[in-house]
């Protein structure tokens, strides 16, 4: 028997509905697969409708781009997800566990692009002239997973779990002259780590790859756009109340979680 057409449009009304209810993805827990094609398909429905209601979309995250994170989500390959700008906080913000479904966080490094990113532009080692901005998040995530097991149009279809990040206002425009390593801090105890060398080849990886694969789904890098660029540590389980800091060279961000 033949199966009935996705009806897309409905299941990004019903994922919005339950994002706003921080319940989210809970079709995949009533049987819902999808390939990542279609997953994808699913996550522009949803960003389109976030956008007609005002909500401003600022850039994308890269998803699953350390091994230990791929082992934790059963995933072997990166994914994208949209940023907005309603989801963006200042470091040093208070914000309430109660927002999300499970927080989980990610230390990473975000860049701002100073020039448009066609596929195969050949990204340098050293990035040079790619980007305005250079500074280190903590991105936010609801950590739920709602089918019997972890998938990659799961994820994917979930914005790559995505529910906001802070960041600090000072940048630097320089990723390339700087040794030293970013730190995850938990309550002041270091939670994980990442040396230079690790996080220089994440960014450069990263947006090797974004840019590479946004043209596949319609969309591609522009000057201005917000990227994350993927963590290379693990995903960490928030238990409020703590304080949670990411340092590095190119600055420190910071954020109280209260229950």
């Amino acid at each position: 028997m033949t199966k009935p057409p996705l009806d897309v449009a409905a299941l990004a009304r019903r994922q919005l509905s339950d994002y706003d209810a921080i319940s989210p993805g809970n079709i995949f827990g009533e049987g819902i697969v999808l390939d990542e094609a279609a997953a994808y398909r699913l996550q522009s429905h949803v960003a389109q409708l976030r956008s007609e209601r005002g909500e401003r979309v600022i850039g994308y995250k890269v998803g699953c781009t350390s091994p230990v994170i791929q082992q934790q989500l059963g995933i072997d390959h990166g994914v994208f997800g949209r940023l907005f700008a309603n989801e963006q906080h200042a470091s040093g913000v208070k914000l309430s566990a109660a927002r999300y479904d499970h927080l989980a966080i990610e230390g990473e490094l975000a860049v701002r692009l100073a020039v448009d990113l066609k596929p195969d532009d050949g990204l340098n080692e050293m990035l040079d002239g790619y980007f305005g901005d250079v500074f280190p998040v903590i991105e936010l995530h609801h950590y739920v997973i709602r089918g019997p097991l972890a998938t990659a149009g799961e994820l994917i279809a979930n914005n790559g779990m995505h529910a906001g990040f802070v960041a600090p206002e000072a940048v630097s425009p320089d990723i390339s002259a700087i040794q030293g390593e970013m730190l995850i801090l938990v309550d002041g105890q270091i939670a994980d780590r990442c040396d230079a060398g690790r996080l220089q080849e994440t960014v450069t990886s990263s947006l090797r790859w974004l840019a590479n694969t946004l043209p596949k789904h319609d969309n591609r890098l522009k000057v201005g756009d917000l990227i994350l660029t993927g963590s290379c540590c693990r995903l960490i389980p928030i238990e409020p109340p703590c304080h949670v800091v990411v340092e590095s060279a190119w600055g420190s961000v910071e954020a109280e979680i209260a229950p």
